[in-house]
């Protein structure tokens, strides 16, 4: 298995885990969106720092610092509609295949923007791949 497949395992698996414990946290605490938002970003900065003093590195340029940074504001806007979505008694088994559909508009940017599926054939099971997560996620949320 190549090390990039291992580590989208991981991430799915994390991904997954962290929905639960958050409405668990959610149910149980009785907080906002805001201060349940606001803790999760704590536990990310734990976690990213522990990485970086694991492996530390200060190399970087600029522009990717700020796109990096935009990644991250975007990903947190995201974070707090689920965390809202959670709040106002959304189901997990129907939010997350719906806020998942997130992978047709990976892939498609990947195509475009990036160039990253390099013939037809495979473009194509990509796009088929991500069109059956979208058809999953309308399927579960009507």
């Amino acid at each position: 298995m190549q090390s990039w497949v291992f580590y989208g395992i991981v991430a799915a698996i994390c991904f997954g885990i962290n929905t639960i414990l958050y409405k668990i946290a959610s149910q149980k605490g009785n907080f906002s969106p805001a201060f349940g938002s606001l803790v999760f970003g704590i536990g990310i900065l734990i976690a990213f720092l522990v990485y970086f003093f694991a492996k530390p590195s200060l190399q970087f340029e600029w522009k990717s610092t700020i796109l990096a940074i935009a990644a991250g504001i975007i990903w947190a806007i995201g974070f707090l509609a689920i965390a809202i979505a959670i709040s106002q008694k959304g189901e997990v088994a129907k939010l997350a295949p719906l806020y998942n559909a997130n992978t047709i508009i990976a892939v498609i940017l990947g195509i475009v923007l990036l160039k990253e599926v390099p013939d037809m054939s495979q473009m194509w099971r990509v796009v088929a791949g991500a069109v059956m997560i979208v058809v999953r996620a309308v399927l579960v949320s009507v």
